[in-house]
């Protein structure tokens, strides 16, 4: 049927996507808050049979409303695809080893379902993809991910952050510790810069960073332009902003000077004239395929990199 051929050239496509096109999704979208599961209950982990009495149970959806209750429609960062499932785990205990047991919200933002998440090597205070497919960009065991690798803390608690930390809620699971670097001094050359999200009482996870590039926090974009922060290396002492724009179908064209890579404009570049790109940037691209492209300077390295 022609839905289903529409359905699988969509997952293909997904499935072409760069793991660096995750990174930027789930870290560097401008006003997009992740929906928030507190106060829900949890789906709950259905016995076999109760699995197979469920006609929908593993089925390829598109809303929760695909799937048969209690199951929802599950997003699987590994297999790149959604279908109806229960909870997998209940506790650590559940998942084998290597992976820790974490809440993920569905597509309709209704009761949660918890999975077996990889556990990784990201220390506390580092960027973290959540529910990573690499274990690379995964939170070390103990630490949650909201963005950044944090602990669990409790919110009527301040002492249960570590000093340069602040208890921030959490949009799925438990509340963990976030950076700030509010009431400090940074470093000479380095200022207190505001990252995505906010926490409690209207704060802002933050840190003390050299700025390369635009800083576009203190000078705003021109209109039509949104303001990316991007950060590396791990752990992070320097932060790059560019003023870029959407492109791709049914967006305009990139002004001169600009290429069209993975979604965004960003400056191109000639690899022979190192003064094309702006200090902290230099000229990269990983394939034959892809446009020369400004990029900041640790990332120029055949590791992807968040």
């Amino acid at each position: 049927m022609r839905w289903r051929a529409i359905l699988a050239s969509m997952l293909g496509l997904l499935m072409t996507l760069p793991l660096a096109w995750l990174f930027y999704v789930a870290m560097f979208g401008q006003g997009v808050n992740e929906p928030r599961a507190q106060g829900k209950v949890p789906v709950p982990m259905l016995s076999l049979e109760e699995r197979r009495s469920l006609l929908t149970y593993g089925h390829n959806c598109k809303t929760d409303g695909d799937c048969e209750p209690p199951l929802r429609c599950f997003f699987s960062t590994h297999t790149m695809s959604r279908y109806c499932s229960d909870s997998r785990c209940v506790t650590d205990m559940q998942c084998q080893e290597g992976f820790a047991c974490r809440t993920q919200t569905t597509t309709s933002n209704g009761d949660p379902i918890r999975v077996c998440s990889l556990v990784g090597v990201r220390k506390e205070g580092e960027v973290c993809l959540k529910h990573s497919p690499a274990n690379d960009y995964a939170c070390e065991q103990g630490l949650l991910c909201q963005g950044r690798c944090g602990r669990p803390c409790r919110l009527d608690d301040p002492a249960s952050c570590p000093e340069g930390y602040f208890c921030h809620e959490g949009a799925e699971d438990e509340p963990s510790c976030l950076p700030t670097c509010e009431g400090r001094t940074c470093a000479e050359g380095q200022r207190c810069v505001t990252l995505d999200g906010t926490g409690s009482e209207g704060r802002h996870a933050s840190l003390c960073a050299r700025v390369y590039g635009q800083d576009c926090q203190q000078n705003p974009c021109p209109q039509g332009q949104f303001c990316m922060l991007q950060t590396s290396p791990q752990p992070v002492d320097a932060v790059w902003m560019q003023c870029t724009s959407g492109c791709g179908a049914g967006a305009p064209p990139c002004p001169e000077g600009t290429v069209c890579h993975q979604y965004r404009c960003q400056k191109s570049c000639v690899p022979e004239d190192p003064s094309s790109c702006e200090p902290g940037f230099t000229c990269h691209r990983k394939t034959a395929q892809e446009p020369w492209r400004c990029v900041p300077f640790p990332r120029a390295s055949s590791q992807p990199s968040p």
